[in-house]
């Protein structure tokens, strides 16, 4: 694997390379709408300035509610699939294109859980179809507040939607220990995982996670972590986020290189 970043201001772009990042993660505009999306003059540039590849493109919408699938950001997220297979020939060492779906929140006092489930698979089918035409993989990142909350919900709805398309943008601080162990989680997730994330998440004594930040600053075993995705996954890039100085993202940077070894 290969180290990544999420954009941000961090760091001036053309220290990425020296600083030991080879790709960034990039995000479309979140919501509905296509204003504000960046445009393939403004990623290249973007990747020229750093001397990086993408490592994916990233879109926020719910595709599901409680009173099922959400055609508008279906709608929204088969233009994005369609955005990101124009980008083709800038996503290094990814196996295709990739984006990134990070769902928001489980729906708030659904009426049915199964018409949730239902909903969801039946966005997915239609993104994935999408996906799979124009030659993109869709990976989503599973969160324990979100509509794919574990491994096991993931695998239920790979089952459903039976889609090569359709990855996993694993970020075991979104979902580990409580919904699934970690070694369980990257073992049984490995054949679909297409990139990974680092940050660290902290929890209360009750078990309910309170608190995310970078890698280091919590209860993950990142050198396990790293080990089990070597071993099971074969994801091309590691990319970091949740950092808010340079000295936590050289910490972060530290541990993951560290693990590699």
């Amino acid at each position: 694997m290969k180290m990544g970043l999420m954009r941000g201001e961090i760091v001036p772009r053309a220290e990425l390379r020296s600083l030991g990042f080879e790709a960034v993660q990039l995000f479309f505009n979140g919501g509905q709408e296509d204003d504000g999306d960046p445009t393939p003059e403004e990623i290249d540039a973007t990747l020229k300035e750093g001397d990086t590849v993408l490592a994916a493109m990233t879109l926020h919408v719910d595709l599901v509610g409680s009173q099922g699938c959400v055609q508008g950001d279906v709608d929204r997220a088969v233009r994005c699939v369609e955005k990101t297979a124009a980008l083709d020939g800038r996503f290094g060492d990814n196996e295709k294109p990739l984006l990134v779906w990070h769902p928001s929140g489980y729906p708030q006092d659904p009426a049915d859980d199964g018409v949730v489930f239902d909903g969801l698979c039946e966005a997915l089918t239609a993104v994935c179809s999408k996906a799979e035409q124009v030659g993109v993989n869709l990976a989503v990142e599973i969160t324990r507040d979100g509509s794919i909350g574990s491994a096991e919900t993931f695998l239920h709805v790979a089952d459903r939607v039976n889609s090569t398309a359709l990855k996993v943008c694993i970020d075991a601080a979104n979902f580990v220990p409580d919904r699934t162990p970690l070694q369980r989680a990257v073992r049984m997730l490995g054949p679909h995982i297409a990139i990974a994330h680092g940050k660290d998440s902290s929890f209360d004594e009750s078990g309910l996670a309170i608190h995310y930040g970078p890698t280091g600053s919590g209860k993950l075993d990142h050198a396990s972590y790293v080990g089990y995705l070597q071993e099971f996954a074969r994801a091309p890039y590691f990319v970091l986020e949740y950092y808010t100085s340079r000295e936590e993202l050289l910490r972060a940077r530290d541990i993951i290189v560290a693990a590699l070894r």
